[in-house]
């Protein structure tokens, strides 16, 4: 539940409109996930909740979710953490990250978008997967704890 986690779609946002050059580019959270096998359904559905309500202030615009339904271990050949990533289950029951993602679209659906009105930040001058990481961590304020 670290910001690098909850807070990853709002930094992404953040780095897009770095390089758009504007607060107000729309942007689309596509195909994201947690991927994290240690989480009960509860603690899916509590970062579900942080990462988007973190997004929605960062003012992105629109969402779509990875996996609508977990995946049947029987008919694919995919890694462990794949087959339990969905908002349902196998036979359409919807869980708690379900749950958690429907009350957020009913409660933001048709509600116009509050773009950021902070300073727009600079790209990260180090283009390399390190420095936009380092920007990433930077935006967020975050630093890893020793130890």
């Amino acid at each position: 539940m670290d910001p690098p986690s909850t807070r990853l779609l709002a930094a992404t946002a953040a780095l897009i409109r770095s390089y758009a050059g504007t607060q107000q580019k729309p942007v689309w959270a596509g195909e994201f996930n947690t991927c994290i096998q240690e989480l009960s359904d509860k603690d899916q559905a509590v970062w579900l909740e942080k990462a988007v309500l973190a997004a929605i202030d960062e003012g992105v615009s629109w969402f779509s979710y990875w996996d609508t339904h977990d995946l049947d271990p029987k008919l694919f050949f995919y890694p462990p953490l794949e087959y339990n990533l969905g908002l349902l289950t196998n036979d359409g029951r919807v869980k708690e990250q379900g749950r958690v993602f429907k009350q957020l679209a009913d409660a933001y659906r048709g509600k116009p978008v509050s773009f950021p009105n902070t300073s727009l930040p600079a790209p990260p001058t180090d283009r390399s997967q390190d420095g936009t990481w380092k920007w990433f961590l930077d935006w967020m304020g975050w630093k890893p704890q020793a130890g």
